[in-house]
């Protein structure tokens, strides 16, 4: 809807100069900007009523697990993973509403590009393919380097709730939990070079794909077999391709993520 409108205001002011017909679209443009936002509000509010359910479930079962000896160990340790269930009570949210949404918003552009440009919307989309075959690859390279990281936080706990510390200075403490402090920020190190690389390839492809649009667009304008309206909307419609693609691929590292650390709280549930 908001392609269409934009690439018929244009086509207006170049072509037929009505201005009257450019406020009754624009006001038509108004009453879907109104609604998209009321539909958003909606859609966020009922997805954050779900993800704080999901999190009082989880720490509810994860409280049942505890041992009721009085064990101080076991206490922090519940308290570490209650503490944990917020990222993953948030995640369970958006696994299922947020695919559907941008896959719908996905095909719906790509679907009328096609059916208005079909040459241009084929170049813009094919910057896209990059994307999605870097994006798994790293993603898993990052995973590991994540469980290794909370792996070794979940050590770092478990030792200081364990040890005593009477009678040890200042450089015998440093001594003991610098290698901890060091892999920690070793494996954190690693996971922002490798997420900021790839941003930074996605971004680059981002630019192409308006550029390429501009480009082809520009050369079928001179040709006479288009209009400008379509090129600006074409434009604008390669944004909003974009931004469903990028929460796509940012959904599947967060699955990727919150799989990892489910797999990390069950494991530590069940030794309880």
């Amino acid at each position: 809807m908001p392609l269409e409108l934009q690439r018929r205001i244009v086509n207006a002011v170049v072509e037929a100069g009505d201005f009257g017909l450019v406020l009754a679209l624009g006001g038509a443009y108004l009453v879907f900007i109104v609604v998209n936002g009321s539909l958003k509000w909606v859609c966020g509010y009922y997805l954050g009523l779900v993800a704080e359910g999901v999190i009082r479930r989880l720490r509810f079962r994860i409280l049942r697990t505890l041992d009721t000896d009085g064990d101080s160990q076991e206490g922090a340790k519940v308290s570490m993973i209650a503490a944990e269930t917020e990222k993953l009570g948030g995640f369970v949210a958006q696994s299922v509403a947020d695919p559907l949404l941008q896959i719908g918003i996905s095909a719906s552009v790509f679907g009328y590009m096609l059916f208005v440009e079909p040459l241009v919307a084929i170049v813009a989309f094919a910057f896209f393919v990059p994307s999605l075959l870097l994006t798994p690859m790293m993603q898993q390279v990052i995973n590991r380097y994540s469980a290794q990281r909370i792996e070794r936080v979940r050590a770092l706990s478990r030792d200081i709730t364990h040890d005593d510390f009477d009678g040890l200075d200042e450089d015998q403490l440093t001594a003991h939990y610098d290698p901890f402090i060091e892999d920690i920020h070793r494996y954190r190190v690693r996971i922002v070079f490798i997420k900021h690389l790839l941003k930074v390839i996605n971004n680059a492809l981002g630019h192409l794909g308006p550029l390429s649009v501009l480009v082809i667009g520009g050369w079928l304008v001179i040709r006479g077999e288009t209009e400008v309206g379509t090129i600006v909307a074409f434009v604008s419609g390669y944004e909003k391709l974009m931004n469903p693609a990028r929460d796509l691929l940012k959904l599947y590292r967060q699955y990727s993520q919150m799989r990892v650390q489910y797999r990390l709280i069950r494991r530590e549930v069940n030794e309880m």
